[in-house]
């Protein structure tokens, strides 16, 4: 398949990083005089309920939405990766302790367990990286495991044991290389599913600190005003499907998924 739908994708996602430094309206400051006003010349995608600029939050709360997202899953990545590898490495009790409790993880919907964890600390940004980084860590440690099991019993490991490598060198040179491809894969894929959680957190009232733009948070607040203003409520929304589709097939064309072939 042609990759330029693709790259199109790519340029999406850049420029909703720049959107902030492009757009001049103020995200927060308020305009009750202007309040559920049409997109027009001045104000491209209109104006919420408060008379705040629509486009603006929509810019300012991408990097909060998507980088928060990153962030997230970038740590579950490296949590879940180093529990997954370190069970087959240890074996034994260690291996059964660690994965009965990726195993307990699993057992609750991440969503639920996420809207839990986010609950019990409060909102904000500390609990929605301790809540998604708990919840999107157990895949990465089931695919370490699984694959770093076989990888432990291999020749050239017990080569490098006897050798006298200590269990951190063996780690870089020869577990990591064959699992990092099938790790970027499923990085992509949690990318797009924590990014839709942090914005069902915060249709909840449970993510960022309104009025911190967010894109959950602006769905929520739009919803009431849906037949009236119905740009508010598109514009969010139509953030969310066109970042987690742009990442999932992004993330597809760069890092095919063994014996999947590329598209």
């Amino acid at each position: 398949m042609r990759r330029w739908p693709f790259i199109a994708l790519g340029g999406l996602l850049v420029l909703l990083a720049l959107l902030p430094l492009i757009v001049t309206h103020d995200p927060i400051v308020q305009d009750l005089a202007g309040a559920l006003q049409e997109p027009s010349a001045q104000h491209w995608l209109g104006q919420d309920h408060l008379g705040r600029d629509v486009l603006a939050r929509l810019a300012h709360g991408a990097p909060r939405s998507v980088g928060l997202a990153a962030v997230c899953i970038g740590l579950a990545a490296f949590v879940g990766t180093f529990l997954g590898m370190g069970a087959a490495w240890w074996g034994g009790w260690g291996e059964a302790l660690i994965m009965r409790g990726i195993d307990v993880l699993l057992a609750f919907p991440g969503i639920l367990l996420a809207l839990l964890l986010v609950g019990l600390l409060g909102g904000g940004v500390a609990p929605l990286l301790i809540g998604l980084t708990l919840t999107q860590a157990p895949p990465f440690a089931r695919l370490s495991r699984a694959v770093v099991a076989g990888e432990v019993l291999s020749t050239h490991v017990e080569a490098a044991r006897l050798a006298g490598f200590g269990a951190w060198a063996i780690f870089r040179h020869h577990l990591l290389p064959p699992l990092l491809p099938l790790l970027l894969p499923q990085l992509t894929l949690g990318l797009g599913t924590t990014i839709m959680t942090i914005a069902g957190l915060g249709f909840l009232g449970l993510g960022l600190t309104p009025p911190t733009p967010e894109w959950g948070g602006m769905i929520a607040e739009a919803l009431p005003y849906l037949t009236e203003a119905p740009w508010q409520t598109a514009a969010p929304c139509l953030g969310l499907v066109l970042v987690t589709w742009s990442v999932t097939l992004i993330g597809r064309v760069a890092f095919p998924v063994a014996g999947e072939g590329h598209l």
